[in-house]
């Protein structure tokens, strides 16, 4: 599930050789800054080939059912993996991969109570804020392809629910070919185009809400953020909403992730995703690189 945002500008990137690298790469900047991490793709990172029965839930009970796993790790990880070579991308395909699991785990009709949509489980809000913020200059190459991306009205609309597109669904009224976001390979598209707007969200000095200063002072006293508290940050954002993630860590600084069952009313959910996440990550990055977040 994810949520909103408004416009762009970025600080000079530096590439570091650690699997998750925050910064947020633009074209070059004419002055060094500090920057920050990124979620990024090392050099021809491969997302490591697991059986389904490696993802478990955080009660021990399996995550996956083998052929929705099979169809992730046959069809979606081969692009994840090519984007990631795109160096106005370049983000970790293990990542991506593990996220997604985690959201879905695997089943491209999925459909939440949200309700957020298909493999990506992103939602409409969501896609209304990419859409607005590919409008900035460095991201208008995303534009033209974000735009041309089929949209169902019925899944738009304010009124919305999980039961009416689960009907419209089994209608055959909403398919993959009239709404992207059931879309699987469209859908992880848009994924990893979201991951990388969400990175800059948290990173740059210009949208609107703060969010990169508020994120320096209130985590580390004004200085650039660590891979740990971007990896955090970008991930509860996706899943929850980078509104009510600023919201918390404006209130509790380097504890947010200490209160994330605040944002769910109570329960672990959004702890439980954060650490999923994470450890699934570690996973489908493989004895190679096992450089998971610090």
């Amino acid at each position: 599930m994810s949520y909103g945002g408004i416009r762009t500008h970025i600080t000079e990137i530096v590439r570091c050789s650690l699997a998750f690298i925050l910064a947020c790469a633009l074209p070059a900047c004419s002055e060094a800054q500090d920057v920050e991490p990124r979620i990024e793709a090392t050099t021809n990172s491969v997302v490591a080939d697991l059986p389904a029965t490696a993802f478990r839930n955080a009660n021990g009970s399996p995550r996956l059912r083998d052929d929705q796993y099979r169809f992730v790790r046959q069809r979606i990880v081969p692009l994840l993996e090519q984007w990631s070579r795109d160096q106005r991308l370049a983000i970790n395909p293990a990542y991506v991969t593990a996220l997604m699991l985690k959201e879905s785990g695997g089943d491209s009709l999925a459909v939440s109570s949200a309700p957020a949509l298909g493999l990506a489980q992103l939602t409409a809000s969501a896609d209304s804020d990419m859409r607005l913020m590919v409008t900035e200059y460095h991201f208008q190459w995303m534009a033209p392809e974000v735009n041309r991306w089929p949209r169902h009205a019925a899944v738009r609309a304010p009124a919305a629910t999980a039961p009416l597109i689960d009907s419209l669904l089994a209608r055959g009224v909403v398919t993959a070919r009239n709404e992207y976001l059931f879309d699987p390979g469209t859908s992880a598209r848009a994924a990893v185009f979201w991951i990388r707007l969400l990175e800059n969200k948290w990173t740059t000095d210009f949208w609107p809400g703060g969010y990169g200063p508020s994120a320096r002072a209130r985590l580390n006293g004004g200085k650039p953020l660590t891979e740990r508290q971007m990896f955090d940050l970008v991930t509860v954002s996706y899943n929850r909403g980078y509104i009510e993630v600023k919201a918390l860590v404006d209130r509790y600084g380097p504890n947010w992730t200490s209160h994330l069952a605040e944002l769910t009313g109570g329960r672990a959910e959004a702890a439980d995703y954060l650490e999923r996440v994470r450890a699934y990550t570690t996973l489908l990055q493989g004895a190679r690189d096992r450089s998971a977040p610090q």
